[in-house]
């Protein structure tokens, strides 16, 4: 397969400048679509707007009917620090391989997909879109991903995570004046994060816990009637998860005991599963990168989570990490937002998406890859 031509780097490039300066949140992604979609319509492919429902999903299709090899790109940002996951370039690198392994589309015997997927960062876009089907003609799945850790990777897992909003409910009064006849929702707010951090200490080291508080009352001098915050829990493996929950519930429900307070738990954020990569997928992916000039690692544990590993749950994926800065920085940062606008980061980036594509037109075009990947296996956890 031939490489990426200059001006389709430069189309790429250009994508993914206009992305990182312009982010955009969850399924409110729409200036990113259309730059996607004009760049595929300017190579000359047709692109489907709303599918699953998603303003902001599309799809795009090279090769034949029935199943396919899907390349899934996403472009959301995060709220506050924008581009902070590099979002960035997974648009440009999934849109660039999707470009380069749908040449001479005759000679595929599965179709190459594009598939843009919202709202990963807040949402689960890929969840919507599996709901409403849009997955169902995929036989494999390919993204990428730029890492932090400054490494090259291939056959990642990462754990599952659920985010639950808590309320905390008491009773105004005047925190002068009469505070004993108050009952601050504040405080039971105040106990659950401490009695998080108790419990930190006896959770598997692959286990998080972590919140943030969005409400705390009106004013100082009123005892706070109502206590607001969102945290999330990330474990290896789904049963782990489930214990946490439930522990997590009958630490917030004592913080209310204590304070003489009521909580309401209710659920921000759906299951993301934990990422499941199948291994003899990454097999093609690492080769691919081997081929130029690079040994990734494998199976490395991703302490974050996405709704990929919802994804993974159902057909065999993997997916390209790579380094865009020459020392490991902290993802969802300020830092990783700009270390993912450098040449550094675009160069890595360019090298996966012709990895990605050599990987994706491989099982395009291999009966027996394809037989060996599908085939029952130990997959990475």
């Amino acid at each position: 397969m031939s490489p990426l031509s200059q001006s389709r780097r430069d189309d790429l490039l250009r994508l993914s400048r206009e992305i990182h300066a312009d982010p955009e949140l969850a399924y409110h992604e729409e200036r990113a679509a259309a730059r996607i979609r004009a760049l595929l319509v300017k190579r000359g492919h047709d692109v489907e707007m709303g599918v699953g429902g998603l303003a902001t999903a599309f799809r795009a299709r090279a090769g034949p009917p029935g199943p396919s090899v899907a390349l899934l790109a996403e472009y959301d940002a995060l709220k506050g620090v924008g581009h902070g996951c590099g979002h960035n370039l997974i648009a440009m690198t999934n849109v660039g391989a999707f470009l380069l392994a749908a040449t001479d589309p005759k000679r595929l015997e599965l179709a190459i997909e594009l598939i843009g997927t919202p709202a990963e960062e807040d949402g689960g876009g890929k969840i919507d879109l599996l709901n409403a089907g849009v997955f169902d003609g995929v036989a494999f799945a390919l993204s990428t991903h730029p890492a932090a850790q400054c490494l090259w990777a291939a056959s990642g897992t990462g754990l599952g995570v659920v985010g639950k909003r808590v309320i905390y409910r008491g009773q105004a009064s005047h925190a002068g004046s009469s505070p004993e006849r108050g009952r601050n929702a504040l405080n039971g707010l105040i106990r659950l994060f401490t009695g998080i951090d108790g419990w930190r200490q006896h959770l598997p080291t692959t286990s998080r816990v972590h919140g943030i508080i969005d409400f705390g009352g009106d004013a100082v001098n009123v005892v706070p009637a109502r206590a607001e915050a969102r945290i999330e829990l990330r474990a290896k493996d789904v049963a782990t998860l489930e214990e946490m929950v439930a522990m997590f519930t009958d630490i917030a429900q004592g913080a209310a005991l204590e304070t003489s307070t009521t909580v309401e738990i209710t659920e921000f954020l759906r299951l993301y599963q934990p990422v499941s990569a199948n291994e003899s997928l990454g097999d093609v992916g690492a080769e691919e990168l081997r081929a130029r000039g690079i040994e990734p690692q494998r199976g490395v544990l991703v302490t974050a989570s996405t709704d990929l590993g919802n994804v993974s749950q159902k057909v065999p994926t993997d997916w390209i990490r790579f380094p865009v800065s020459p020392a490991p920085i902290a993802g969802h940062s300020e830092v990783m937002r700009e270390a993912c606008l450098t040449d550094l980061a675009h160069a890595n980036a360019l090298i996966a998406t012709e990895a990605l594509a050599a990987a994706a037109r491989r099982v395009a075009t291999d009966p027996s890859l394809r037989a060996r990947i599908a085939a029952p296996q130990t997959v990475a956890v």
